[in-house]
């Protein structure tokens, strides 16, 4: 089951993804959770070099299952 995103842009540094993925890892869901659901969107962002959340876990190995 795929959930629809508002098509927000946040900002995620490459420490903000290595915090995700040591929690991932331990099993510290809860942690992770609480990280997305304070993000805040970006407004005017300007078209820098950007990725979907979808691409990231792809970089970073993590496929779904389906």
């Amino acid at each position: 089951m795929k959930i629809q995103l508002p098509n927000n842009q946040y900002i995620i540094y490459e420490k903000d993804i290595l915090d995700i993925l040591i929690a991932f890892n331990s099993g510290n869901y809860e942690w992770v959770l609480d990280f997305f659901e304070t993000l805040n969107p970006i407004d005017n962002f300007d078209d820098q070099k950007t990725y979907t959340f979808e691409q990231v876990l792809a970089n970073a190995g993590i496929v779904s299952c389906q």
